[in-house]
């Protein structure tokens, strides 16, 4: 719904490596509360950019772990209303300081969150990346997908489905964010030198429903004989559903990100696959992070949550939890 930096980990530049570390970012005690004292709970907020699908799967990958540790932490989860509200999670992010969060789970908007998080590192609050990082920002843990591994492993299955003299259009998310790019980049390596013709969208979708649909048109318009379309985003790529159907030109559709709605339409053939993420595993694992690293205890700084190739074969079997 899927930025990768500096020191601690480095997620966005390169393979992630899982390496199990000692507690970090500290010991540092949050401005007002206590940080896992004896019988006293540890108090979590998880932030995801929005609600639907993937953010309600990383929901509840957050509340399954408070449930399976309810003497542990107390919950409190927190969303905007579009992926690029920039001011709403810097309030959010205040407002879990604010309130005594002793750890804050966040997917980051952007570099425009930038200063919100550092501010609150220095009040002692741990800061877990989920999904992506931002640069200017050391984490005290990231759980997130590989995406250079994911692209190229997007783009090994594309290159299967597609031969010389094929074109491709490929639909950009948000041009600059590392984990984005490298899901574009790797569908881009896969297909050199097999004379399948790359093209690329003018227009970034921001992972949007209605411009993934606009850019496609444009696309096909330019680009008559398109034969395909990969978005970094499953939103996108389902736009294009929709000018497939009004211009009854046929395209293999692929996405990233595992949609429970594009998982749907793979199974009733209107779209082709997807490169599905585990948001609920991103929560769930980022969670324990950031209890362990409050708890001064060993745990996994840069945890990879994995891939799995949806296509018609698999998709009945694909779950709205994401696990």
């Amino acid at each position: 719904m899927s930025t990768r930096l500096k020191a601690l980990v480095v997620l966005g530049a390169g393979a992630m490596l899982i390496t199990a570390c000692s507690s970090g970012g500290g010991t540092a005690t949050p401005s007002g509360s206590g940080s896992g004292a004896a019988n006293e709970k540890i108090k979590v907020t998880l932030l995801t950019k929005a609600t639907g699908g993937f953010w309600d799967a990383m929901i509840a990958g957050a509340k399954k772990y408070e449930t399976d540790h309810p003497n542990d932490i107390e919950l409190t989860t927190n969303a905007c209303k579009t992926n690029d509200d920039t001011p709403c999670q810097i309030a959010q992010i205040q407002d879990a300081v604010t309130k005594g969060a002793q750890a804050i789970v966040v997917s980051p908007m952007g570099v425009g969150v930038t200063d919100a998080l550092n501010e609150a590192q220095q009040q002692g609050v741990r800061i877990v990346f989920v999904d992506n990082t931002i640069p200017g920002v050391v984490p005290d843990a990231v759980a997130a997908t590989n995406n250079v591994k994911g692209g190229e492993d997007a783009g090994a299955y594309i290159k299967t489905q597609l031969k010389s003299g094929d074109t491709i259009g490929l639909l950009e998310a948000v041009r600059g964010v590392p984990n984005l790019d490298q899901r574009i980049d790797g569908v881009k390596a896969a297909l050199e030198g097999t004379g399948v013709k790359v093209v690329i969208g003018a227009q970034q979708t921001l992972c949007d429903t209605k411009t993934g649909a606009s850019v496609t048109q444009d696309l096909l318009t330019k680009y008559p004989d398109l034969t395909a379309i990969y978005s970094a985003c499953d939103s996108p790529a389902m736009g294009a559903v929709a000018v497939v159907e009004s211009k009854k030109h046929p395209l293999l559709i692929f996405g990233y990100d595992g949609d429970p709605d594009m998982a749907k339409l793979i199974e009733g053939g209107k779209t082709t696959a997807t490169m599905a993420q585990s948001p609920f595993k991103m929560t769930n694992l980022g969670v324990e992070a950031a209890v362990k690293s409050l708890k001064g205890q060993n745990y996994v700084k840069a945890i990879d949550t994995g891939t799995t190739l949806v296509t018609k074969d698999n998709a009945a079997d694909f779950t709205s939890s994401w696990q």
